[in-house]
């Protein structure tokens, strides 16, 4: 997969932040120059949502559109489901739709099909690949863990975050040493609190993942931040929707602590 960074988003439950985060991400990313490709790993396709404004349609009849559903039952080669972004330069999506959880259970004895797919993209055709998942740890997580080199797991002030922590740690650990037959990826690349406020609970979170994994949580803490909420509800970046905000400067400082 020549030099193509390629980077996974995850936790095992919803409203962490991931797709907030994938999306505004790419665009900043591809807002300085870097060929971005995202792959939505979510049936609710969320992100396809945030980054193109529409969904793709469900499979109906002998119609089965492109999406990452029909390149991991083997419908469509991965350059028939890449779709250039109309509205960013640098920026593709292999976007998702509602068929994708009916692959989920097809997969479990195929974990390296997202990977093995990856590899076919000609060199130099992206320079970073930004993986987004939903929620739960099934297959299509586990596809999307064997295919990353980095993982990024994402979390929210609260007191169960270190259980969540540790499950995803484990799997990223079986995947490397079971289904990659002890490759030296993927790794986790560090923790990213969402969600953050200036209270307790959030310090304290801090400091319990500081004790426990020290030297992984990012110095950046993405905020509580109505202007991120407003820019995902009017399927925008927050870099168009408020690029002076609070949300907007974090993910700025995100993309240089990934320095990528």
């Amino acid at each position: 997969m020549g030099d193509m960074k390629r980077i996974v988003f995850t936790n095992d439950k919803g409203g962490v932040g991931k797709t907030t985060t994938v999306a505004n991400l790419a665009v900043g990313l591809a807002k300085r120059g870097k060929k971005i490709l995202v792959i939505d790993m979510d049936p609710q396709a969320d992100v396809t949502f945030a980054l193109f404004g529409q969904r793709v349609p469900e499979s109906q009849d002998n119609y089965i559109p492109a999406s990452i559903h029909s390149l991991l039952i083997g419908y469509h080669k991965i350059n028939q489901v890449i779709v250039k972004s109309p509205r960013y330069k640098n920026l593709s999506l292999i976007p998702s739709n509602a068929d994708l959880a009916g692959s989920a259970l097809k997969l479990s004895h195929k974990p390296t099909l997202l990977r093995n797919s990856l590899e076919e993209l000609p060199k130099g055709k992206f320079d970073i690949v930004l993986i987004d998942t939903g929620k739960g740890l099934d297959p299509l997580v586990i596809n999307a863990l064997a295919a990353a080199q980095n993982v990024i797991i994402m979390v929210t002030p609260g007191r169960l975050e270190l259980d969540a922590i540790d499950r995803i740690q484990e799997y990223v650990k079986l995947v490397r040493e079971r289904i990659l037959d002890h490759a030296n990826e993927p790794v986790v690349r560090g923790i990213l609190i969402t969600l953050a406020d200036p209270y307790s609970v959030t310090k304290d979170t801090i400091d319990r993942i500081n004790k426990k994994y020290p030297g992984y949580l990012f110095k950046t803490r993405i905020p509580k931040n109505n202007d991120l909420q407003k820019a995902i509800g009017r399927t925008r970046s927050i870099f168009e929707v408020a690029p002076k905000s609070k949300g907007a400067l974090a993910y700025e400082e995100v993309i240089k602590e990934l320095d990528i």
